[in-house]
């Protein structure tokens, strides 16, 4: 066999293996969605194919996948809400929710919650209380009791505060934004509609 040929089978054998040891190939079937934890210390909502707990689940270990459409007790950890259409109630200390996702309906109302960042698209949020929160995604409808920092950096979005919302930062456009009373207001945006009720 020529010198040539026995570098091209080498290399191509070198390839396969390397695919073959480091998982990157082709499954049949569904496989599991795993979102990367900061140190196993994350409870994860995401849609599962079966739920087989009850109504009401509580994360028991750290990183624990809760299944989506009930209810979740943050357990005082952080809280990661992802998917599409998905229905989803947290209680409890929830120092801070990320969520990403498209068509999530989620309620914090019975939560208390430090931080809430709120991407994706289309997305509804009822919320009571919330210390910051960050609006990144699209077309999404928020109803909140009261806000300390509101940053909204995403378009077409609703925010509606039934109490006050003690600072506001809009850098995306056509947003609109109400609470009463009102802290000072940055608006780098373009037809942007932010209200004193």
């Amino acid at each position: 066999m020529p010198a040539f040929s026995r570098r091209r089978l080498t290399v191509a054998l070198l390839i396969a293996v390397a695919i073959s040891t480091s998982g990157c190939g082709v499954l049949a079937g569904e496989r599991p969605t795993v979102v990367p934890t900061d140190g196993g210390t994350r409870p994860t909502v995401l849609p599962t194919a079966s739920a087989t707990e009850g109504p009401s689940a509580s994360p028991s270990e750290p990183g624990t996948t809760v299944p989506s459409d009930q209810t979740t007790d943050c357990g005082g950890a952080p809280v990661e809400v992802g998917g599409a259409d998905l229905d989803v109630t947290l209680t409890g200390e929830c120092p801070s929710v990320i969520v990403g996702g498209t068509g999530i309906d989620l309620d914090t109302t019975a939560a208390t919650v430090g931080a809430l960042q709120l991407g994706g698209d289309r997305n509804d949020l009822d919320a009571g209380r919330v210390a910051t929160l960050t609006v990144d995604g699209q077309d999404n409808e928020i109803e909140a009791e009261q806000v300390g920092s509101l940053v909204v950096n995403g378009d077409r979005n609703e925010v509606e505060v039934r109490g006050a919302i003690d600072a506001v930062a809009v850098s995306g456009n056509d947003n609109e934004i109400s609470g009463s009373p009102l802290g000072p207001v940055g608006d780098n945006g373009q037809r942007n509609t932010v209200t004193a009720r």
